[in-house]
Protein backbone atom coordinates (compact mmCIF):
# COMPACT_ATOMS: atom_id res chain seq x y z
CA UNK A 1 0.00 0.00 0.00
CA UNK A 2 1.19 3.36 -0.73
CA UNK A 3 1.91 5.64 2.03
CA UNK A 4 0.90 9.37 2.14
CA UNK A 5 4.07 10.33 0.46
CA UNK A 6 4.10 8.35 -2.14
CA UNK A 7 0.77 8.59 -2.83
CA UNK A 8 1.29 12.79 -3.23
CA UNK A 9 3.67 12.14 -5.71
CA UNK A 10 1.86 9.69 -7.99
CA UNK A 11 -0.69 12.29 -8.07
CA UNK A 12 1.37 15.23 -8.22
CA UNK A 13 3.55 13.19 -11.71
CA UNK A 14 -0.65 12.25 -12.70
CA UNK A 15 -1.11 16.16 -12.72
CA UNK A 16 1.63 17.01 -15.01
CA UNK A 17 1.42 14.08 -17.46
CA UNK A 18 -2.50 15.40 -17.83
CA UNK A 19 -1.17 18.50 -18.25
CA UNK A 20 1.46 17.55 -20.54
CA UNK A 21 -0.56 15.53 -23.12
CA UNK A 22 -3.51 18.38 -22.72
CA UNK A 23 -1.05 21.08 -23.94
CA UNK A 24 0.69 18.71 -26.36
CA UNK A 25 -2.94 18.12 -27.81
CA UNK A 26 -4.18 21.64 -27.98
CA UNK A 27 -0.49 22.47 -29.74
CA UNK A 28 -1.61 20.00 -32.40
CA UNK A 29 -5.27 21.01 -32.57
CA UNK A 30 -4.47 24.08 -33.01
CA UNK A 31 -1.45 23.36 -36.03
CA UNK A 32 -4.17 21.38 -37.61
CA UNK A 33 -5.97 24.67 -38.01
CA UNK A 34 -2.74 26.55 -39.64
CA UNK A 35 -0.50 24.15 -40.83
CA UNK A 36 0.24 23.69 -45.12
CA UNK A 37 1.73 20.15 -44.42
CA UNK A 38 -0.60 18.63 -42.19
CA UNK A 39 -4.31 17.56 -42.96
CA UNK A 40 -6.16 14.63 -41.33
CA UNK A 41 -8.53 14.41 -44.36
CA UNK A 42 -9.00 14.30 -48.23
CA UNK A 43 -6.51 16.63 -50.50
CA UNK A 44 -4.78 19.45 -49.64
CA UNK A 45 -2.49 21.42 -52.23
CA UNK A 46 0.08 24.11 -51.39
CA UNK A 47 2.08 23.59 -54.93
CA UNK A 48 2.47 21.24 -57.71
CA UNK A 49 5.95 19.64 -57.81
CA UNK A 50 7.12 20.24 -61.34
CA UNK A 51 9.78 21.25 -63.18
CA UNK A 52 8.42 23.47 -65.55
CA UNK A 53 8.28 27.60 -65.08
CA UNK A 54 4.72 27.51 -64.14
CA UNK A 55 2.43 29.34 -61.40
CA UNK A 56 -0.89 30.11 -60.76
CA UNK A 57 -2.53 33.19 -59.91
CA UNK A 58 -5.44 33.19 -57.90
CA UNK A 59 -7.69 35.94 -56.34
CA UNK A 60 -10.27 35.55 -53.11
CA UNK A 61 -13.03 36.92 -51.66
CA UNK A 62 -14.47 38.39 -54.26
CA UNK A 63 -16.06 39.19 -57.02
CA UNK A 64 -15.46 43.33 -55.62
CA UNK A 65 -16.60 45.98 -57.84
CA UNK A 66 -14.80 48.07 -59.09
CA UNK A 67 -11.59 46.29 -58.43
CA UNK A 68 -12.31 42.75 -60.05
CA UNK A 69 -13.38 44.32 -63.26
CA UNK A 70 -10.49 46.34 -63.29
CA UNK A 71 -8.30 43.13 -62.65
CA UNK A 72 -10.14 41.61 -65.64
CA UNK A 73 -9.08 44.37 -67.62
CA UNK A 74 -5.41 44.07 -66.85
CA UNK A 75 -4.90 39.99 -66.61
CA UNK A 76 -7.02 40.41 -70.27
CA UNK A 77 -4.17 43.26 -71.37
CA UNK A 78 -1.30 40.51 -70.51
CA UNK A 79 -3.07 37.69 -71.48
CA UNK A 80 -2.73 35.59 -68.44
CA UNK A 81 -6.07 33.66 -66.73
CA UNK A 82 -6.50 33.31 -63.23
CA UNK A 83 -8.29 31.17 -60.62
CA UNK A 84 -11.18 33.13 -58.73
CA UNK A 85 -11.94 31.70 -55.30
CA UNK A 86 -15.45 33.27 -55.02
CA UNK A 87 -17.42 33.86 -51.62
CA UNK A 88 -20.77 32.80 -52.45
CA UNK A 89 -22.68 36.18 -51.30
CA UNK A 90 -20.28 38.44 -53.29
CA UNK A 91 -20.98 35.74 -56.30
CA UNK A 92 -24.86 36.62 -56.00
CA UNK A 93 -24.40 40.50 -56.16
CA UNK A 94 -22.07 40.37 -59.04
CA UNK A 95 -23.13 37.47 -61.28
CA UNK A 96 -22.33 39.61 -64.63
CA UNK A 97 -18.80 40.02 -63.38
CA UNK A 98 -18.50 36.28 -62.88
CA UNK A 99 -20.02 35.48 -66.45
CA UNK A 100 -17.16 37.89 -67.54
CA UNK A 101 -14.72 36.01 -66.14
CA UNK A 102 -15.75 32.37 -66.91
CA UNK A 103 -16.21 34.32 -71.03
CA UNK A 104 -12.83 35.29 -70.35
CA UNK A 105 -11.35 31.71 -69.53
CA UNK A 106 -10.85 32.30 -66.28
CA UNK A 107 -11.55 29.81 -63.22
CA UNK A 108 -13.91 30.06 -60.84
CA UNK A 109 -13.55 27.90 -57.21
CA UNK A 110 -15.28 28.33 -53.90
CA UNK A 111 -14.52 30.32 -50.52
CA UNK A 112 -17.37 29.12 -48.91
CA UNK A 113 -20.34 31.12 -48.94
CA UNK A 114 -20.28 33.89 -46.12
CA UNK A 115 -16.02 33.64 -45.77
CA UNK A 116 -16.83 32.41 -42.13
CA UNK A 117 -14.36 30.71 -40.24
CA UNK A 118 -15.23 26.90 -40.53
CA UNK A 119 -13.11 25.51 -37.93
CA UNK A 120 -15.35 25.81 -35.28
CA UNK A 121 -19.14 25.24 -37.05
CA UNK A 122 -21.04 22.31 -37.46
CA UNK A 123 -21.16 19.97 -40.14
CA UNK A 124 -24.21 21.39 -41.18
CA UNK A 125 -22.89 24.83 -41.60
CA UNK A 126 -19.63 23.86 -43.19
CA UNK A 127 -22.04 21.70 -45.43
CA UNK A 128 -24.25 24.41 -46.19
CA UNK A 129 -21.25 26.75 -47.15
CA UNK A 130 -19.77 24.96 -49.48
CA UNK A 131 -22.94 23.57 -51.23
CA UNK A 132 -24.29 27.40 -51.52
CA UNK A 133 -21.78 28.32 -53.62
CA UNK A 134 -21.05 25.36 -55.59
CA UNK A 135 -24.82 25.64 -56.65
CA UNK A 136 -24.67 29.29 -57.81
CA UNK A 137 -21.11 28.78 -59.59
CA UNK A 138 -23.06 25.61 -60.86
CA UNK A 139 -25.82 27.97 -62.34
CA UNK A 140 -23.12 30.18 -63.95
CA UNK A 141 -22.72 26.63 -66.68
CA UNK A 142 -19.73 25.23 -64.56
CA UNK A 143 -20.07 21.68 -65.35
CA UNK A 144 -16.11 20.33 -64.05
CA UNK A 145 -14.79 19.89 -60.71
CA UNK A 146 -14.94 22.98 -58.35
CA UNK A 147 -11.97 23.69 -56.25
CA UNK A 148 -12.51 24.74 -52.53
CA UNK A 149 -10.14 26.85 -50.57
CA UNK A 150 -10.87 27.24 -46.81
CA UNK A 151 -11.59 30.72 -45.50
CA UNK A 152 -8.37 32.19 -43.98
CA UNK A 153 -7.33 28.73 -45.09
CA UNK A 154 -8.10 27.52 -42.17
CA UNK A 155 -8.82 24.07 -41.27
CA UNK A 156 -9.32 20.87 -38.48
CA UNK A 157 -10.70 18.01 -38.60
CA UNK A 158 -14.53 18.79 -40.07
CA UNK A 159 -14.04 20.97 -43.24
CA UNK A 160 -11.40 17.99 -43.97
CA UNK A 161 -13.61 15.07 -43.75
CA UNK A 162 -16.49 17.14 -45.85
CA UNK A 163 -14.20 17.96 -48.22
CA UNK A 164 -13.08 14.31 -48.29
CA UNK A 165 -16.46 12.96 -48.87
CA UNK A 166 -16.56 15.24 -51.33
CA UNK A 167 -13.70 14.04 -53.14
CA UNK A 168 -13.09 18.07 -53.27
CA UNK A 169 -9.08 19.43 -52.97
CA UNK A 170 -8.31 21.98 -50.45
CA UNK A 171 -6.29 24.28 -52.64
CA UNK A 172 -3.97 26.72 -50.24
CA UNK A 173 -0.99 28.62 -50.75
CA UNK A 174 2.79 28.98 -50.95
CA UNK A 175 3.73 32.22 -51.89
CA UNK A 176 1.32 35.30 -49.79
CA UNK A 177 2.89 38.88 -50.18
CA UNK A 178 -0.32 39.75 -47.96
CA UNK A 179 -1.61 42.27 -50.26
CA UNK A 180 -4.30 43.02 -47.90
CA UNK A 181 -2.05 45.08 -45.88
CA UNK A 182 -1.23 48.58 -46.93
CA UNK A 183 1.94 48.37 -48.71
CA UNK A 184 2.65 49.74 -51.95
CA UNK A 185 2.12 48.02 -55.54
CA UNK A 186 5.78 47.27 -56.07
CA UNK A 187 6.21 45.64 -52.60
CA UNK A 188 3.49 43.24 -53.44
CA UNK A 189 5.29 42.41 -56.52
CA UNK A 190 8.77 42.17 -55.26
CA UNK A 191 7.87 39.69 -52.58
CA UNK A 192 6.20 37.44 -55.28
CA UNK A 193 8.40 37.37 -58.23
CA UNK A 194 11.26 36.13 -55.44
CA UNK A 195 9.63 33.85 -53.41
CA UNK A 196 7.94 31.70 -56.41
CA UNK A 197 9.33 28.38 -57.60
CA UNK A 198 7.97 26.30 -60.20
CA UNK A 199 4.74 25.16 -59.70
CA UNK A 200 4.03 27.77 -57.02
CA UNK A 201 0.62 29.07 -55.92
CA UNK A 202 0.35 32.77 -55.28
CA UNK A 203 -2.34 34.16 -53.14
CA UNK A 204 -3.74 37.15 -54.11
CA UNK A 205 -6.72 39.30 -53.35
CA UNK A 206 -9.57 41.12 -55.15
CA UNK A 207 -12.46 41.12 -52.70
CA UNK A 208 -12.41 42.74 -49.27
CA UNK A 209 -11.94 46.03 -49.34
CA UNK A 210 -9.94 48.50 -51.87
CA UNK A 211 -8.04 46.15 -54.23
CA UNK A 212 -6.36 48.69 -56.13
CA UNK A 213 -2.49 48.06 -55.49
CA UNK A 214 -3.11 44.58 -56.13
CA UNK A 215 -4.82 45.43 -59.95
CA UNK A 216 -1.31 47.69 -59.91
CA UNK A 217 0.80 44.76 -58.48
CA UNK A 218 -0.51 41.96 -60.88
CA UNK A 219 0.70 43.91 -63.92
CA UNK A 220 4.16 44.19 -62.77
CA UNK A 221 3.87 40.52 -60.99
CA UNK A 222 3.19 39.25 -64.82
CA UNK A 223 5.90 40.94 -66.19
CA UNK A 224 8.43 40.26 -64.18
CA UNK A 225 7.65 36.81 -64.43
CA UNK A 226 7.29 36.41 -68.14
CA UNK A 227 10.82 37.89 -68.45
CA UNK A 228 12.04 35.37 -66.17
CA UNK A 229 9.89 32.68 -68.13
CA UNK A 230 7.45 31.71 -66.27
CA UNK A 231 3.80 30.93 -67.74
CA UNK A 232 0.47 31.28 -65.67
CA UNK A 233 -1.98 28.52 -65.71
CA UNK A 234 -5.41 28.10 -64.09
CA UNK A 235 -5.73 25.81 -61.02
CA UNK A 236 -7.33 22.89 -62.93
CA UNK A 237 -4.16 23.65 -65.12
CA UNK A 238 -1.68 23.29 -63.28
CA UNK A 239 -2.75 20.25 -61.69
CA UNK A 240 -2.76 18.31 -64.59
CA UNK A 241 0.34 19.45 -65.63
CA UNK A 242 2.27 18.18 -62.11
CA UNK A 243 5.05 15.48 -62.64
Amino acid sequence: MLSIDNSFYAYALTVLLCSFIGFISKHFYKKLATSYTIQLFGKMLTRVKTGDKIVALTYDDGPNSPYTEKLLNVLKDVQVKATFFVIGKQLERNLATAQRMLAEGHELGNHSYSHTKLINQKLSVIRSEITKTDEIISALGVNSDIYFRAPLGLKRIRLPWELACRNKTNILWDVDPQDYKEQPPDQIASFVVHNVKPGSIILLHDGGGNRSRTVTATKMIVEQLHAKGYQFKTISELVTLKT
